[in-house]
């Protein structure tokens, strides 16, 4: 058995003799037809000699709306503007500075062994690390670096 097969020495499908006869059938068919009076319209290109379809926007009721010109607006008579009187009004020399609350201290303001301390303590209390990374203002992985720092062992990780 052959691996491939050789399309050489195969006959060509349109030397077949059995598109042959159906070539003849056709032919034989059309010939009939136009001899009793039937006429054969040509197709293809037909839309090329027309003009192409488009859609008038302005004729749409979509889009006819933004063609349309705003009615014009009536000029408006010109009311006389009232005297504006000014008065003096006295400003303080110094304004009071507005009383600022009290800002929270900055994970990154506070020292290491200050963090390390908050660290044990959560983890004495058998918080995780991020759990005692919330609660003192850290995130997880700062607080995972100060605890190798300072070898804190969290009893439950993650």
């Amino acid at each position: 058995m052959q691996r491939y097969h050789d399309t050489s020495a195969d006959p060509l499908p349109l030397k077949s003799s059995h598109l042959d006869a159906e070539r003849e059938r056709i032919e034989q068919a059309t010939a009939e037809f136009l001899a009793k009076g039937g006429r054969i319209e040509r197709v293809g290109y037909q839309m090329k000699d027309h003009q192409p379809w488009v859609i008038n926007p302005k004729r749409t009721p979509v889009y006819s709306h933004l063609f349309q010109r705003p009615d014009p607006i009536p000029q408006a008579q010109p009311t006389p503007e009232p005297e504006t009187v000014l008065e003096m009004v006295p400003v303080p020399a110094v304004l009071p500075a507005p009383a600022r609350p009290q800002a929270k201290r900055r994970a990154a303001d506070v020292p290491a062994a200050q963090l390390a301390a908050r660290l044990m303590v959560q983890a004495a209390l058998g918080a995780s690390p991020a759990v005692a990374a919330k609660a003192v203002g850290i995130t997880e992985k700062d607080a995972r670096q100060v605890a190798r720092d300072f070898r804190i062992t969290f009893k439950r990780q993650r």
